[in-house]
């Protein structure tokens, strides 16, 4: 092919393809810029990405660490729960035992109240007590040796026992001999003069009802005085007139009397006044001078509280006669006094078990007694 002749001329020179190669620069200066920025792009990309996992790896070590906080707070609260828990129920113990101490302190000043009270009545017995009339007493017991402390009281008391028609009570001088016919039971007896009559018997222990303790409280009267170691020269109307004339006026620190009785198993004499302050005033003075006027005498008087004792508290119980045997099934078939003979002619007789008999007692039967029983000795109490 070819290619004409280009004439070049003198002048200004313009190439047509010019502009078409600077377009074709300027397009690839863009794709070159373009590049460049895709490149930028791309690098750009890949440190958002790498941004973005390390993001991602430290949002997920902050959740893993809010995670951990959560749960440790959690436990926390369950800790904190169960040590509330804990302490409630400690301090619910200690609720309960300063109301259980709040609950004996009540008690022990109840108690101290009651000493208190009984304490102002024992020191108010002890205050009356030294003008308390005296009384006589015989001793009837054993020394104790000086190294023996215990105190001991001797009694002898006397019981009443009921026997029952058809009865017997037989008292043996020897306690084996009722012991013997005790366990010897049933007895037979024959009837002297008469041997085809035979009665059969059977004993028993006498049990005999006793106090084993018994608790008396006692306590001042306050409209009362009691009149001791009274002089018998008078009759007992005629005492307690005078006694009553006298304690009624002022000037013996007396007032209005109220009733006056005399005590027949001691011989005292009990005055009630209307006002309380009287009887105060005269136990003041443990012995008074009495005037008896109409037959010249005067006699010192002994004064003092009146004390009535209640019983609040008694227990009782039962002892065993050593030697006496009571005997029933005693039919009347003969006369009584030779029955009762009979009964002691037969347990005399050792070959019968029996031995020296001390008392007897027969009852017939439709009839009923009481005996008393006494103690050979003391019992110490």
């Amino acid at each position: 092919m070819e290619f004409p002749i280009a004439r070049i001329a003198w002048g200004t020179f313009k190439n047509p393809q010019e502009p078409a190669m600077n377009e074709l620069q300027k397009l690839q200066q863009e794709i070159e810029g373009c590049k460049t920025r895709y490149n930028a792009v791309l690098k750009n990309k890949k440190a958002l990405l790498a941004a973005k996992l390390e993001i991602e790896d430290t949002t997920d070590e902050c959740n893993a660490q809010i995670q951990r906080f959560q749960n440790k707070i959690e436990d926390d609260k369950l800790k904190d729960t169960a040590q509330n828990l804990h302490l409630q129920g400690k301090l619910n113990e200690v609720d309960n035992e300063i109301e259980t101490i709040t609950e004996r302190e009540n008690a022990v000043k109840e108690k101290l109240a009651n000493l208190d009270e009984q304490n102002a009545k024992m020191e108010l017995q002890l205050q009356v007590s030294k003008c308390m009339p005296e009384k006589r007493w015989v001793f009837a017991g054993q020394e104790a040796k000086e190294h023996d402390q215990e105190r001991k009281y001797d009694v002898k008391p006397c019981i009443r026992y009921p026997i029952q028609g058809g009865s017997a009570v037989i008292t043996f001088e020897d306690a084996k001999v009722a012991a013997q016919i005790l366990e010897m039971g049933d007895h037979k007896i024959k009837i002297e003069d008469n041997e085809d009559i035979a009665i059969n018997i059977k004993a028993w222990p006498v049990k005999l009802p006793t106090v084993e303790e018994i608790e008396i409280q006692t306590q001042v009267c306050k409209r009362r005085v009691l009149i001791s170691e009274i002089p018998r020269f008078l009759t007992v109307d005629q005492l307690l007139d005078k006694l009553e004339i006298h304690f009624s006026k002022q000037k013996n620190n007396g007032g209005e009397v109220e009733n006056i009785e005399f005590l027949q198993d001691s011989g005292n004499v009990v005055i009630t006044f209307v006002d309380e302050r009287i009887s105060e005033n005269l136990t003041k003075k443990e012995f008074h001078e009495v005037v008896f006027r109409g037959i010249n005498k005067t006699c010192m008087l002994r004064v003092s509280p009146s004390i009535n004792g209640e019983i609040v508290r008694i227990k009782a119980g039962e002892i065993i006669s050593r030697k006496s045997v009571l005997f029933d099934g005693i039919p009347d078939i003969i006369d009584e006094e030779k029955l009762r003979d009979n009964l002691q002619i037969h347990f005399q007789k050792p070959s019968n078990g029996g031995g020296e008999v001390d008392a007897i007692m027969y009852i017939p039967v439709g009839q009923s007694t009481i005996t008393s029983f006494e103690l050979d000795s003391v019992v110490e109490i």
